[in-house]
Protein backbone atom coordinates (compact mmCIF):
# COMPACT_ATOMS: atom_id res chain seq x y z
CA UNK A 1 0.00 0.00 0.00
CA UNK A 2 1.39 3.18 -1.07
CA UNK A 3 0.22 6.63 0.81
CA UNK A 4 1.29 9.86 -0.18
CA UNK A 5 1.41 12.35 2.33
CA UNK A 6 0.65 16.15 1.09
CA UNK A 7 1.71 19.15 2.82
CA UNK A 8 1.60 22.12 1.32
CA UNK A 9 4.32 24.03 2.70
CA UNK A 10 7.84 22.82 3.60
CA UNK A 11 8.22 25.30 6.87
CA UNK A 12 8.50 22.72 9.49
CA UNK A 13 6.10 23.55 12.61
CA UNK A 14 4.88 20.96 15.25
CA UNK A 15 2.20 19.39 12.09
CA UNK A 16 5.27 18.74 9.87
CA UNK A 17 7.49 17.28 12.74
CA UNK A 18 4.01 14.72 13.39
CA UNK A 19 4.09 13.92 10.06
CA UNK A 20 7.30 12.63 9.87
CA UNK A 21 7.18 10.90 13.07
CA UNK A 22 4.15 9.00 11.77
CA UNK A 23 5.50 8.54 8.00
CA UNK A 24 8.52 6.99 9.95
CA UNK A 25 6.68 4.76 12.41
CA UNK A 26 4.22 2.92 9.94
CA UNK A 27 4.62 -0.53 9.59
CA UNK A 28 2.54 -1.86 6.63
CA UNK A 29 2.24 1.12 4.02
CA UNK A 30 5.17 2.31 1.71
CA UNK A 31 4.70 6.48 2.76
CA UNK A 32 5.58 9.08 0.09
CA UNK A 33 6.35 12.76 0.90
CA UNK A 34 4.81 15.32 -1.36
CA UNK A 35 5.89 18.74 -0.75
CA UNK A 36 7.62 22.02 -2.17
CA UNK A 37 11.24 21.81 -1.61
CA UNK A 38 12.76 23.26 1.54
CA UNK A 39 12.68 22.02 4.99
CA UNK A 40 10.63 19.44 5.40
CA UNK A 41 11.88 17.24 2.43
CA UNK A 42 15.62 17.71 3.53
CA UNK A 43 14.68 16.02 7.09
CA UNK A 44 12.40 13.48 5.04
CA UNK A 45 15.24 12.49 3.15
CA UNK A 46 17.63 12.42 5.97
CA UNK A 47 14.88 10.05 7.46
CA UNK A 48 15.30 7.93 4.68
CA UNK A 49 11.82 8.78 3.40
CA UNK A 50 10.80 8.53 -0.52
CA UNK A 51 9.99 12.19 -1.44
CA UNK A 52 8.48 13.97 -4.13
CA UNK A 53 9.38 17.79 -4.65
CA UNK A 54 6.09 19.24 -5.62
CA UNK A 55 6.05 23.52 -6.66
CA UNK A 56 5.16 25.91 -3.98
CA UNK A 57 1.95 27.59 -3.61
CA UNK A 58 0.16 29.70 -0.93
CA UNK A 59 -3.12 31.19 -0.63
CA UNK A 60 -4.14 33.43 2.86
CA UNK A 61 -7.58 34.10 3.46
CA UNK A 62 -8.52 37.69 2.77
CA UNK A 63 -11.17 40.32 2.50
CA UNK A 64 -10.00 41.63 -0.41
CA UNK A 65 -12.17 40.55 -3.18
CA UNK A 66 -9.14 40.90 -6.03
CA UNK A 67 -6.81 39.09 -3.77
CA UNK A 68 -9.06 36.30 -2.98
CA UNK A 69 -9.85 35.82 -6.55
CA UNK A 70 -5.94 35.83 -7.07
CA UNK A 71 -5.83 32.88 -4.59
CA UNK A 72 -8.50 31.21 -6.05
CA UNK A 73 -7.36 30.67 -9.23
CA UNK A 74 -3.32 29.77 -7.78
CA UNK A 75 -5.34 26.73 -5.59
CA UNK A 76 -6.95 25.64 -8.72
CA UNK A 77 -4.26 25.66 -10.92
CA UNK A 78 -1.78 23.92 -7.94
CA UNK A 79 -4.92 21.41 -7.38
CA UNK A 80 -4.50 20.55 -10.97
CA UNK A 81 -1.50 19.60 -11.05
CA UNK A 82 -1.62 17.74 -7.74
CA UNK A 83 -4.35 15.75 -9.28
CA UNK A 84 -1.97 15.30 -12.61
CA UNK A 85 0.69 13.89 -10.55
CA UNK A 86 -1.58 11.69 -8.15
CA UNK A 87 -3.50 10.29 -10.99
CA UNK A 88 -0.07 8.73 -12.66
CA UNK A 89 1.71 8.13 -9.42
CA UNK A 90 0.70 4.84 -8.65
CA UNK A 91 -0.12 5.43 -4.71
CA UNK A 92 -3.68 4.17 -3.14
CA UNK A 93 -4.48 7.55 -0.93
CA UNK A 94 -3.64 10.69 -0.18
CA UNK A 95 -2.97 11.97 3.03
CA UNK A 96 -3.65 15.38 3.82
CA UNK A 97 -1.45 16.81 6.57
CA UNK A 98 -3.84 19.91 6.82
CA UNK A 99 -7.09 21.71 6.15
CA UNK A 100 -5.57 23.14 2.99
CA UNK A 101 -3.60 20.35 1.80
CA UNK A 102 -7.04 18.64 2.42
CA UNK A 103 -8.80 21.04 0.23
CA UNK A 104 -6.03 21.14 -2.57
CA UNK A 105 -5.74 17.46 -2.65
CA UNK A 106 -10.05 17.44 -2.90
CA UNK A 107 -10.35 19.87 -5.35
CA UNK A 108 -9.79 17.52 -8.42
CA UNK A 109 -10.75 14.02 -6.84
CA UNK A 110 -12.90 13.27 -9.46
CA UNK A 111 -10.32 13.13 -11.61
CA UNK A 112 -7.49 11.65 -9.81
CA UNK A 113 -9.73 9.09 -8.30
CA UNK A 114 -7.60 8.31 -5.00
CA UNK A 115 -9.32 8.46 -1.63
CA UNK A 116 -8.44 11.37 0.67
CA UNK A 117 -7.40 12.01 4.40
CA UNK A 118 -7.57 15.02 5.83
CA UNK A 119 -5.37 14.87 8.91
CA UNK A 120 -7.02 18.39 10.92
CA UNK A 121 -4.64 19.60 13.32
CA UNK A 122 -5.72 23.24 14.04
CA UNK A 123 -9.18 24.77 15.39
CA UNK A 124 -11.54 24.75 11.53
CA UNK A 125 -12.73 27.99 11.03
CA UNK A 126 -15.76 29.39 12.09
CA UNK A 127 -18.68 31.42 10.42
CA UNK A 128 -19.43 30.95 6.71
CA UNK A 129 -15.69 29.79 5.72
CA UNK A 130 -16.00 27.25 8.18
CA UNK A 131 -19.16 25.91 7.09
CA UNK A 132 -18.09 25.65 3.52
CA UNK A 133 -14.82 23.94 4.02
CA UNK A 134 -17.08 21.38 5.92
CA UNK A 135 -19.31 20.51 3.13
CA UNK A 136 -16.64 20.63 0.87
CA UNK A 137 -14.42 17.98 3.11
CA UNK A 138 -18.15 15.68 3.18
CA UNK A 139 -17.96 15.67 -0.60
CA UNK A 140 -14.42 14.86 -1.34
CA UNK A 141 -12.92 13.33 1.62
CA UNK A 142 -13.26 9.54 2.45
CA UNK A 143 -11.95 10.09 5.98
CA UNK A 144 -11.22 13.39 8.73
CA UNK A 145 -9.09 12.27 10.99
CA UNK A 146 -8.84 14.97 14.05
CA UNK A 147 -6.03 15.49 17.08
CA UNK A 148 -8.16 16.44 19.96
CA UNK A 149 -11.58 15.98 20.71
CA UNK A 150 -12.61 19.64 20.50
CA UNK A 151 -10.81 19.43 16.86
CA UNK A 152 -13.32 16.66 16.43
CA UNK A 153 -16.25 18.82 17.42
CA UNK A 154 -15.65 22.05 15.36
CA UNK A 155 -15.71 19.54 12.47
CA UNK A 156 -19.12 18.32 13.27
CA UNK A 157 -21.74 19.18 9.76
CA UNK A 158 -23.77 16.33 8.84
CA UNK A 159 -21.55 16.76 5.49
CA UNK A 160 -18.75 14.60 7.28
CA UNK A 161 -21.33 12.29 9.82
CA UNK A 162 -19.47 9.40 10.62
CA UNK A 163 -16.09 10.26 8.71
CA UNK A 164 -14.13 11.61 11.65
CA UNK A 165 -11.86 9.55 13.57
CA UNK A 166 -9.69 10.94 16.75
CA UNK A 167 -5.91 10.29 16.90
CA UNK A 168 -3.64 11.89 18.92
CA UNK A 169 -0.22 13.13 18.10
CA UNK A 170 2.77 10.83 19.57
CA UNK A 171 5.87 10.68 20.35
CA UNK A 172 8.96 8.93 20.19
CA UNK A 173 9.42 7.17 23.69
CA UNK A 174 12.80 8.22 24.30
CA UNK A 175 13.40 8.86 28.30
CA UNK A 176 17.10 9.47 29.13
CA UNK A 177 18.64 7.82 32.08
CA UNK A 178 18.91 9.53 35.18
CA UNK A 179 22.87 10.78 34.50
CA UNK A 180 22.04 11.20 30.78
CA UNK A 181 19.65 13.68 31.96
CA UNK A 182 21.43 15.94 34.29
CA UNK A 183 24.86 15.80 31.40
CA UNK A 184 21.97 17.27 29.27
CA UNK A 185 21.04 19.46 31.82
CA UNK A 186 24.58 21.04 32.68
CA UNK A 187 25.45 21.48 28.67
CA UNK A 188 22.20 23.14 27.98
CA UNK A 189 22.37 25.40 30.71
CA UNK A 190 26.37 26.43 29.95
CA UNK A 191 25.35 26.85 26.37
CA UNK A 192 22.84 29.06 27.32
CA UNK A 193 24.26 30.92 30.26
CA UNK A 194 22.40 30.31 32.92
CA UNK A 195 23.59 28.80 36.17
CA UNK A 196 23.23 25.21 37.35
CA UNK A 197 21.18 25.81 40.54
CA UNK A 198 18.59 28.42 38.85
CA UNK A 199 14.99 27.89 38.45
CA UNK A 200 14.29 27.83 34.65
CA UNK A 201 10.91 27.86 33.07
CA UNK A 202 10.32 27.69 29.11
CA UNK A 203 7.59 27.72 26.84
CA UNK A 204 8.14 26.47 23.72
CA UNK A 205 6.02 26.68 20.53
CA UNK A 206 5.18 29.40 17.23
CA UNK A 207 5.25 32.73 18.36
CA UNK A 208 1.99 34.09 17.81
CA UNK A 209 -0.90 35.59 19.24
CA UNK A 210 -3.20 32.93 20.19
CA UNK A 211 -0.01 31.44 21.77
CA UNK A 212 0.00 34.20 24.24
CA UNK A 213 3.84 33.99 25.58
CA UNK A 214 3.15 37.40 27.01
CA UNK A 215 1.19 35.59 30.16
CA UNK A 216 4.32 33.55 30.33
CA UNK A 217 6.65 36.73 30.38
CA UNK A 218 4.10 38.80 32.79
CA UNK A 219 3.90 35.36 35.56
CA UNK A 220 7.67 35.41 35.56
CA UNK A 221 8.30 39.24 35.88
CA UNK A 222 6.12 38.34 39.16
CA UNK A 223 7.85 35.29 40.57
CA UNK A 224 11.32 37.14 39.91
CA UNK A 225 10.56 39.86 41.96
CA UNK A 226 9.84 37.69 45.11
CA UNK A 227 13.72 37.55 44.42
CA UNK A 228 13.80 34.10 42.84
CA UNK A 229 17.09 33.07 41.15
CA UNK A 230 14.91 32.55 37.87
CA UNK A 231 15.00 32.45 33.83
CA UNK A 232 13.02 31.93 31.47
CA UNK A 233 13.44 30.87 27.67
CA UNK A 234 11.13 31.56 25.20
CA UNK A 235 11.78 29.08 22.11
CA UNK A 236 10.43 29.35 18.60
CA UNK A 237 10.20 31.47 15.90
CA UNK A 238 7.59 33.84 14.51
CA UNK A 239 6.38 32.34 10.97
CA UNK A 240 3.97 32.25 8.39
CA UNK A 241 1.85 35.70 9.34
CA UNK A 242 3.22 39.04 9.64
CA UNK A 243 1.19 39.26 12.97
CA UNK A 244 3.56 37.25 14.10
CA UNK A 245 6.42 39.12 13.03
CA UNK A 246 5.09 41.94 15.47
CA UNK A 247 3.78 40.01 18.00
CA UNK A 248 7.38 39.02 18.62
CA UNK A 249 8.83 42.63 18.48
CA UNK A 250 6.02 43.47 20.85
CA UNK A 251 7.29 40.03 23.05
CA UNK A 252 10.55 41.29 23.42
CA UNK A 253 9.79 45.08 23.96
CA UNK A 254 7.72 43.66 26.78
CA UNK A 255 10.57 41.86 28.16
CA UNK A 256 12.90 45.44 27.40
CA UNK A 257 10.09 47.45 29.80
CA UNK A 258 10.22 44.86 32.65
CA UNK A 259 13.84 45.27 32.75
CA UNK A 260 14.72 41.49 32.11
CA UNK A 261 16.60 41.34 29.47
CA UNK A 262 18.95 39.22 31.28
CA UNK A 263 16.15 36.92 31.89
CA UNK A 264 14.46 35.93 29.55
CA UNK A 265 15.74 34.46 26.62
CA UNK A 266 15.21 33.80 23.09
CA UNK A 267 16.24 31.09 21.72
CA UNK A 268 14.55 31.31 18.40
CA UNK A 269 14.11 27.84 16.85
CA UNK A 270 15.37 24.53 18.25
CA UNK A 271 15.10 20.86 16.95
CA UNK A 272 16.67 20.05 20.73
CA UNK A 273 13.06 20.19 22.35
CA UNK A 274 13.66 17.00 24.15
CA UNK A 275 17.20 18.27 25.40
CA UNK A 276 15.62 21.36 26.11
CA UNK A 277 12.83 20.14 28.34
CA UNK A 278 15.74 18.00 30.18
CA UNK A 279 17.30 21.34 31.11
CA UNK A 280 14.30 23.08 32.34
CA UNK A 281 12.72 22.60 35.61
CA UNK A 282 8.81 23.33 34.34
CA UNK A 283 7.29 23.72 31.07
CA UNK A 284 4.59 26.33 30.37
CA UNK A 285 1.86 26.19 27.97
CA UNK A 286 -0.32 29.44 27.69
CA UNK A 287 -1.77 28.71 24.35
CA UNK A 288 -5.85 30.14 24.11
CA UNK A 289 -7.35 26.83 23.34
CA UNK A 290 -4.22 24.94 22.15
CA UNK A 291 -5.51 22.07 19.64
CA UNK A 292 -3.17 19.34 20.97
CA UNK A 293 -0.28 20.45 22.20
CA UNK A 294 2.33 18.12 21.12
CA UNK A 295 5.56 20.27 23.19
CA UNK A 296 3.55 19.30 26.45
CA UNK A 297 3.77 15.49 25.82
CA UNK A 298 7.78 15.39 24.55
CA UNK A 299 8.23 17.34 27.91
CA UNK A 300 5.80 14.99 30.19
CA UNK A 301 8.24 12.15 28.04
CA UNK A 302 11.04 13.34 29.76
CA UNK A 303 9.76 14.01 33.47
CA UNK A 304 9.76 17.47 33.39
CA UNK A 305 6.58 18.42 34.81
CA UNK A 306 4.04 21.01 33.10
CA UNK A 307 1.55 23.81 33.44
CA UNK A 308 -0.82 24.73 30.78
CA UNK A 309 -3.75 25.96 29.94
CA UNK A 310 -7.40 24.41 30.85
CA UNK A 311 -9.11 24.46 26.95
CA UNK A 312 -8.30 22.65 23.59
CA UNK A 313 -7.29 19.72 23.76
CA UNK A 314 -4.75 20.08 26.51
CA UNK A 315 -7.46 18.36 28.89
CA UNK A 316 -6.94 15.25 27.13
CA UNK A 317 -3.72 14.86 27.77
CA UNK A 318 -3.35 16.20 31.38
CA UNK A 319 -4.68 14.87 34.15
CA UNK A 320 -4.80 17.79 36.34
CA UNK A 321 -2.78 16.91 39.93
CA UNK A 322 -1.43 14.10 38.50
CA UNK A 323 0.29 14.44 35.55
CA UNK A 324 0.34 18.02 35.56
CA UNK A 325 -1.03 21.13 36.61
CA UNK A 326 -3.58 23.36 34.78
CA UNK A 327 -4.75 26.71 34.77
CA UNK A 328 -7.55 29.14 33.25
CA UNK A 329 -6.57 31.11 29.54
CA UNK A 330 -5.24 34.24 30.43
CA UNK A 331 -5.29 34.32 34.27
CA UNK A 332 -2.02 35.30 35.29
CA UNK A 333 -2.27 35.05 38.66
CA UNK A 334 -3.22 31.74 38.35
CA UNK A 335 -0.07 30.86 36.19
CA UNK A 336 1.81 32.32 38.86
CA UNK A 337 0.57 30.41 41.56
CA UNK A 338 0.71 27.22 39.82
CA UNK A 339 4.17 27.98 39.05
CA UNK A 340 4.98 28.26 42.14
CA UNK A 341 3.37 25.04 43.32
CA UNK A 342 5.85 23.08 41.44
CA UNK A 343 9.31 25.39 42.33
CA UNK A 344 7.89 25.32 46.15
CA UNK A 345 6.65 21.40 46.47
CA UNK A 346 9.18 18.95 46.15
CA UNK A 347 6.46 16.27 46.92
CA UNK A 348 4.17 17.61 44.04
CA UNK A 349 7.45 18.15 41.11
CA UNK A 350 8.37 14.15 41.96
CA UNK A 351 5.08 12.86 41.58
CA UNK A 352 4.37 14.84 38.49
CA UNK A 353 7.85 13.70 37.16
CA UNK A 354 7.16 10.14 37.57
CA UNK A 355 3.39 10.39 36.42
CA UNK A 356 4.28 12.09 33.50
CA UNK A 357 6.01 9.94 31.39
CA UNK A 358 4.00 7.02 32.19
CA UNK A 359 1.08 8.84 31.27
CA UNK A 360 2.41 9.63 28.06
CA UNK A 361 3.72 5.95 27.27
CA UNK A 362 -0.16 4.52 28.28
CA UNK A 363 -1.50 7.29 25.41
CA UNK A 364 0.50 8.72 23.32
CA UNK A 365 3.24 7.03 21.67
CA UNK A 366 3.94 7.02 17.86
CA UNK A 367 3.37 3.62 17.81
CA UNK A 368 -0.37 4.22 18.91
CA UNK A 369 -0.76 6.87 16.67
CA UNK A 370 0.88 5.18 13.36
CA UNK A 371 -1.52 2.13 14.60
CA UNK A 372 -4.58 3.48 14.86
CA UNK A 373 -3.80 5.55 11.43
CA UNK A 374 -3.13 2.35 9.23
CA UNK A 375 -6.37 0.73 10.77
CA UNK A 376 -8.24 4.04 9.23
CA UNK A 377 -6.08 3.23 5.28
CA UNK A 378 -7.26 -0.31 6.35
CA UNK A 379 -10.66 0.33 6.15
CA UNK A 380 -11.32 3.05 3.70
CA UNK A 381 -9.58 0.65 1.12
CA UNK A 382 -11.46 -1.98 2.40
CA UNK A 383 -14.38 -0.16 1.41
CA UNK A 384 -13.20 1.32 -1.68
CA UNK A 385 -12.79 -2.23 -2.92
CA UNK A 386 -16.40 -3.20 -2.06
CA UNK A 387 -17.59 -0.25 -3.46
CA UNK A 388 -15.38 -1.22 -7.11
CA UNK A 389 -16.25 -5.00 -6.83
CA UNK A 390 -19.98 -3.76 -6.64
CA UNK A 391 -19.99 -1.86 -9.24
CA UNK A 392 -22.18 -3.56 -12.31
CA UNK A 393 -19.28 -4.79 -14.93
CA UNK A 394 -20.31 -3.71 -18.59
CA UNK A 395 -21.87 -6.96 -19.41
CA UNK A 396 -24.08 -6.69 -16.76
CA UNK A 397 -25.26 -3.10 -17.51
CA UNK A 398 -25.91 -3.72 -21.16
CA UNK A 399 -28.12 -7.09 -19.27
Amino acid sequence: MKIAFYNHTSTISGAEISLLLTAKHLTRVQPIIFAPEGELLEKARDQGLEVVPLPSYRARLTRNPFLMTIYVFGMLIAGWRLALLMRKSGVDMIHANSIRAGIMAGLFRWYHRKPVVWHVRDMPPKGIIGRVIRRFAGSTASALIGISEPVIQALNHPAVAGNCHLVHNGVELRPYRAEERQSIRQRIRRELGLPQESEVMVIIGQIAPWKRQEDAVEAFSRLFREGRQAYLLIVGEAKFRQENEEYLISLKQKVKTLRLEDKVIFTGFREDVLEICCAADLLLLCSDHEPFGRVIIEAMSQGTPVVATRGGGVPEIIQDGVSGLMYEIGNVEELQDRIRDILDNETLRLALRRNGPERVKEKFSIAHTSQKIELIYDQLLAASNHEYLDRPRTGEMLE
